[in-house]
Parts: structure tokens; C-alpha cells; sequence
């Protein structure tokens, strides 16, 4: 699949240093974990703080990293004779490999700071588990969502180069402030974005689960579609 695709084999490169990004992110976490516990008169309950890093660090690793880096991927292989086609599928199968190695890393990760906590931390109880790393749904569904993710993100600055990048910073900024806002609001507030983040809260958590299909397979249906007619329109610089 990828002997003719060098721009997608190239990624070997970085593949090992990306993962080794997802464990320093890790092991910044639980130093932070620590230093907050020691340093709080009274914390009352510990968190996977290094594994909610590590996940962070997942995200950024394959939405940012190998979405910014599809543009120069896609040129070199279609300059060394490779068709689009295939190097979209190469490319998708070494993202694929990314989040999968990314995944167990994190799991184990996960089950070493259980160890680590409980031993540390004996005196105090576990703020929450985090049970969805084990959900094999909702661990599916992540994968899926990341490479597509990846992969969509490419396709934007392939084709409208750096100003896709204002686009994917205002979708960031929307879900990590604005989301968080949605899912934590609480009754009472007068503004009128708490009141449209409580609307926004009460319709989404009473949604059937058949809506939350139906949202991500537009999601997915939309993405791949973009990701196929710029791969298509896309020129090699």
C-alpha cells in the first residue's frame, strides 16, 4: 500500500516521538497530581491526572500533528508518482496505527496510576474512574472520531492553507471553553449564555440515543465527504 507513497511513509519518523509525547504528557501529569496533593491542606479526593493528560496529548498528537502535516505528506507522495487515493488510504492506516498504539499506552498508563495513586494516596478516595477507556463504544467511537478528525483537518489546510488554521484554533477554543460551559451549567444564572448553555445541557442530555447516532453519522458521512473532494481538488505544491 505504501511502497509508492513515501509522504505517507515518511510519518515513521515521527511515529515513535509522537507516543513518547502522549507518556511525557503523562508523566507531567502525575508530577502535577503530586504536587497538588502535598501542597493542599485538605484535597479530599484524588485524579487520573496524568492519564487525562496523556488523553489531551492523543488528541493534540493526531488531530494537530498529523493533520498539519498531511499537506506536505500529500505533495511528496503525489510528486513521487503516488495517487491520491492510495495515499489517502496509506495515510489513514498509519494515523489508524497511531491512535491504536496511542490507546493501549494510555490504558496502561491508566492502570499504572491506579497503582501509583492507591498506594499514594490510601487516606483519600478516587474522584471518578474513568470506565470509558474500557467501553469498548466509546472507544470506537474516539478512534473513528480522531483519525477522521486527523484527516479532515488536513484536507483544510491542503486546500485553504494557513487560513484553515484560524478555523481549527476557533474550534478549539469552542470545545475547550465553550463546551465544558455547556455540560457544567447549573440553574440560576441570568446571563443570556447561561441560559443558553442550560437549553443547550438539558437538550442534549435528554436526546435518544438514536439522535446521537443519527448527529454522528452526519458527522462522519460530512467529514469523509470533505475529505475526499479536497483530496480530489487538491493541488501538489
Amino acid at each position: 500500500m505504501l511502497r509508492n507513497c513515501p509522504g505517507a511513509r515518511r510519518l515513521s519518523g515521527s511515529f515513535v516521538g509522537n507516543l513518547l509525547l502522549v507518556a511525557a504528557g503523562f508523566v507531567f501529569g502525575e508530577i502535577l497530581l503530586f504536587l497538588i496533593m502535598f501542597l493542599d491542606d485538605n484535597p479530599g479526593s484524588w485524579f487520573c491526572m496524568g492519564t487525562a493528560i496523556a488523553l489531551v496529548m492523543l488528541l493534540v498528537t493526531t488531530v494537530l500533528f498529523y493533520g498539519v502535516g498531511y499537506t506536505g505528506a500529500f505533495s511528496l507522495a503525489l510528486s513521487m508518482g503516488c495517487t491520491r487515493r492510495r495515499f489517502v488510504l496509506g495515510y489513514s492506516r498509519r494515523v489508524l496505527a497511531h491512535l491504536v498504539l496511542g490507546y493501549l499506552l494510555v490504558l496502561g498508563l491508566y492502570r499504572l496510576e491506579l497503582l501509583i495513586g492507591g498506594a499514594a494516596f490510601s487516606d483519600y478516595p478516587l474522584e471518578a474512574e474513568l470506565g470509558f477507556l474500557t467501553d469498548w463504544r466509546f472507544v470506537l467511537a474516539g478512534i473513528a472520531g480522531m483519525l477522521l478528525s486527523a484527516l479532515f483537518v488536513g484536507a483544510m489546510f491542503g486546500r485553504f492553507g494557513r487560513k484553515a488554521g484560524l478555523i481549527v484554533y476557533l474550534v478549539w477554543m469552542f470545545f475547550c471553553f465553550v463546551v465544558p460551559k455547556i455540560f457544567t451549567a447549573e440553574p440560576g444564572g441570568e446571563g443570556v449564555f447561561d441560559q443558553a448553555a442550560l437549553f443547550t445541557q438539558n437538550a442534549l442530555l435528554r436526546m435518544p440515543a438514536a439522535g446521537w447516532y443519527t448527529l454522528g453519522a452526519i458527522a462522519v458521512v460530512s467529514m469523509l465527504t470533505t475529505v475526499v473532494v479536497l483530496a480530489q481538488k487538491q493541488m501538489v505544491r
